[in-house]
């Protein structure tokens, strides 16, 4: 049965010819059995609402798929019905006018620079922590190795039931970051400046001072596997 594949993303071009030299069927991805999102930001935007399993090309080791150079084997592959899928765990995000899902993180950060507000960290009924800093990021197992990361988080396991909650810049002398269970709640406590959200790096709008965001897990997405998929990176 022939393999209907629709591809996302910038120049697009290449890959739907692969996908037809292959004797697969091109088709928009509302149609199709999968799909092959071209880089991380086209691979984010299919994940708000995929149709199919994603194929990730090109987007980052930290969300499987396939590197650039295998694109052409990977799309042969998908055209001959030669992929599995597994789930990976996303973020339900609920604030206030709010509703979203994060692949892999989710980020309130102050406005201007060097403008800190203070943030209260909640799971379920018990108090994490509060915190004076320039933001927090609560990252996926897939996101955690992104800008959650760099602002000192932890390294999770694909397989790890819980997300990585990370103070930016904090104003205190420890480094602290917590890992916890969803669900979890992040609010703005006191703010200097205004609070913005976002969702896999997408503007939501700004917080007001006792607005929480609330995350539980969401809906699996479905990651397509075909033989040239990279295993995703183990934590150092």
């Amino acid at each position: 049965m022939t393999t209907r594949v629709a591809v996302v993303g910038d120049d697009t071009g290449e890959a739907t010819d692969a996908v037809r030299d292959a004797g697969g069927t091109v088709v928009d991805p509302a149609d199709a059995d999968v799909v092959a999102a071209l880089g991380e930001d086209p691979l984010l935007d299919a994940a708000v609402d995929p149709p199919a399993p994603l194929l990730p090309v090109d987007a980052g080791r930290e969300y499987g798929g396939v590197a650039r150079a295998d694109v052409e084997p990977a799309l042969a592959s998908l055209a001959a019905g030669d992929f599995s899928a597994v789930d990976r765990p996303t973020l339900a995000v609920d604030a206030p006018g709010v509703s979203a899902r994060a692949l892999a993180d989710v980020t309130l950060a102050t406005t201007e620079p060097a403008k800190i507000s203070e943030f209260v960290v909640d799971a379920g009924d018990r108090r994490v922590d509060s915190v004076r800093a320039d933001g927090v990021v609560a990252a996926t197992p897939t996101g955690s190795r992104g800008y959650a990361t760099d602002a000192g988080g932890p390294r999770l396991e694909p397989d790890v039931p819980a997300v990585g909650v990370v103070p930016i810049s904090p104003f205190r002398v420890d480094r602290t970051n917590w890992v916890v269970a969803p669900p979890l709640s992040v609010t703005v406590a006191r703010d200097e400046t205004s609070v913005e959200l976002h969702v896999d790096g997408r503007t939501h709008g700004t917080l007001a001072v006792d607005d929480p965001v609330a995350l539980t897990w969401g809906e699996p997405l479905r990651v397509a596997v075909v033989p040239a998929t990279r295993r995703p990176p183990r934590p150092d």
